[in-house]
């Protein structure tokens, strides 16, 4: 949980909204995941969010130090329903 937290704030350091740390509590077997969310206002201000992140030294020994057996980032886009 403390690697969690580090990474929610170097998150919010670089612009990231609504920084949101998720676990797995009902469904499938659980696998331990912990997922990280966060909001941008645009595509261009997510892209320097994401550059900021991944060149942020912190945020990459986090990632070589096993705290997460893999990293994956998809890119969603709310859809209207009314």
């Amino acid at each position: 949980m403390a690697d969690s937290k580090k990474a929610h704030v170097i998150m919010e350091k670089y612009g990231a909204k609504n920084v949101r740390i998720l676990a797995e509590v009902a469904g499938a077997t659980p696998s331990g995941t912990v997922h990280s969310t966060f909001e941008a206002d645009d595509l261009a201000t997510l892209g320097k969010v994401l550059d900021s992140i991944y060149a942020d030294p912190d945020i990459l020994a986090l990632m070589q130090s096993g705290a997460a057996v893999s990293w994956t980032s998809s890119i969603l886009a709310e859809i209207p329903v009314s």
